[in-house]
């Protein structure tokens, strides 16, 4: 007995949970499924987080128009979108969000996006009304504990710890990031690089340089994450520790006095060098430092783009004849066949290879699919930049032309010309090609129509082309109020 497909979104909510673990997995996930809404928002928050501005806010937009309910992917669309405002500093538009999203999560329930919807409207109001920012948080994280989400209970820690910081309340502040800390090493990388860097911040703003020396040990060790947030800490942090050091040292050879550092073996090192060298050598070892991690950061971002844009283009294409496949011609022909009117309707033609069976037959399946790939060449080079050209499965292409373009009819018959005349190395080749005027019906109703016309050509001999277009249409000049007409022929 055969097993029921999985639930898409019980897949989604699989991408989802492992956006920080896995994100190559979840945007993978996501890539594939090209008709779920919520396919938008993973996308959107992997973009988001490595710096892809453009490209999340244009996913979110998408999804939101389409999760119009109240659920939780709309939540966390809103929470997004709302993030997106944060990065861009409009403050007052993100906080309208995110009390939006506090309402949708708690009319849908689900304790965990409540516990996200108090947390990022905490995080907006902190210098607006700290007064109710902090209490937002704590209850925050009492609601991520109690629905065992380590990360986000470690991120409001990380939280909690910089309001403190910034409150001078220094022991609660080291307090949180080290219970961030922990739930860092629990495998999610960025929350870990995040609570170090902050220690580190501390530690050196503290004067206690030992310290701050062991925490960066640690994140130093740490693998690169692809998240822009946690490489500039990492990178703020190394700058600080290192002017810190340098300035102590410069002070210490002047007679200044300053902290003692209980680290002899750094003492060592620092005393080989005059203070002005040792100052311009740390700082230019950090600033080499930082322009490896950025141009590795980089790097790192242009692969990730280059692999989902070849992702992208896999998922649309044909992978023998290396036109569009008919998902793709699907999604996308509706939408150049919607504007289609009466009076200017756009085009969509069928094409079949005549008797293709035979030459399978006759000469294999390898000799066959190279048959495929000429007849898709021919007809991409007869096509204009602007068609939809795909292939529709088997023997069969379609080629689709917008609303305003030239008829298609010198472009069909110039290339059923085309495969009439090649030189091919089987029995002659030729097509049938059945086209319809489409004045804005579904893309099923208009193919199903070019479907018949084609047929039609092939009762009639085949190595020809009908269409219902009237005769004064048929030229090369724009399309301009075209009607229905009879069935023709064209053919030589």
């Amino acid at each position: 007995m055969p097993h029921p497909a999985p639930n898409p979104l019980t897949a989604a909510e699989r991408a989802w949970a492992h956006r920080e673990l896995n994100p190559v997995w979840a945007r993978q996930w996501a890539l594939a499924e090209l008709d779920l809404p919520v396919r938008g928002v993973v996308l959107a928050y992997l973009d988001w987080r490595t710096g892809a501005y453009d490209a999340a806010s244009a996913q979110i937009v998408a999804a939101l128009s389409e999760l119009t309910e109240p659920d939780v992917w709309r939540s966390r669309a809103l929470n997004i979108q709302a993030g997106l405002l944060m990065v861009r500093l409009d403050f007052g538009a993100a906080h309208a969000l995110y009390t939006e999203q506090l309402a949708v999560a708690q009319g849908c329930g689900n304790q965990l996006e409540l516990a996200h919807a108090k947390h990022d409207l905490a995080l907006s109001l902190l210098d607006l009304d700290s007064a109710r920012a902090v209490p937002l948080l704590h209850e925050s994280l009492t609601l991520f504990e109690q629905c065992s989400a380590s990360e986000q209970a470690g991120v409001a820690h990380l939280n909690l710890g910089m309001v403190y910081q910034r409150r001078g309340h220094v022991g609660e502040a080291e307090q949180h990031y080290a219970l961030a800390v922990k739930r860092g090493q629990d495998g999610y990388a960025v929350l870990h690089i995040l609570a170090l860097a902050q220690l580190v911040v501390l530690h050196v703003q503290q004067g206690q340089l030992a310290a701050a020396q062991l925490h960066f040990g640690q994140l130093d060790q740490l693998p690169q994450s692809q998240d822009i947030e946690a490489e500039v800490e990492r990178a703020r942090a190394s700058v600080l520790l290192t002017q810190e050091l340098s300035r102590v040292r410069w002070a210490q050879n002047r007679g200044e006095g300053g902290w003692q550092d209980s680290a002899r073996e750094q003492q060592d090192v620092l005393q080989t060098l005059d203070p002005a060298t040792l100052a311009l050598a740390m700082i230019g070892q950090a600033n080499a430092r930082h322009a490896q991690r950025l141009a590795e950061l980089e790097a790192s971002l242009a692969q990730a783009e280059a692999q989902h844009a070849a992702a992208e283009r896999r998922s649309i294409t044909d992978l023998l004849t290396g036109l569009h496949n008919r998902q793709h011609l699907m999604t996308e022909g509706e939408l150049r066949l919607v504007a289609g009117t009466t009076c200017a309707p756009a085009q969509a033609a069928m094409i079949d290879v005549d008797r293709f069976k035979r030459v399978n037959d006759t000469h294999g399946h390898a000799t066959g699919d190279v048959v495929l790939r000429d007849i898709a060449a021919l007809l991409k080079a007869h096509a204009l930049p602007g068609d939809l050209v795909a292939r529709y499965g088997g023997e069969e292409f379609v080629l689709v032309r917008s609303v305003g373009q030239p008829s298609l009819v010198p472009t069909l018959e110039a290339f059923r010309l085309a495969v009439q005349d090649h030189a091919w190395t089987t029995r002659p080749v030729t097509v049938s090609i059945g086209l319809t005027l489409v004045p804005g019906d579904p893309l099923d109703a208009a193919l199903d129509r070019a479907d018949q016309l084609m047929y039609a050509a092939k009762r009639a001999g085949g190595n020809r082309l009908r269409h219902d277009l009237p005769r004064d249409s048929t030229s090369s000049g724009p399309q301009l109020n075209l009607m229905y007409g009879s069935e023709r022929d064209s053919v030589h």
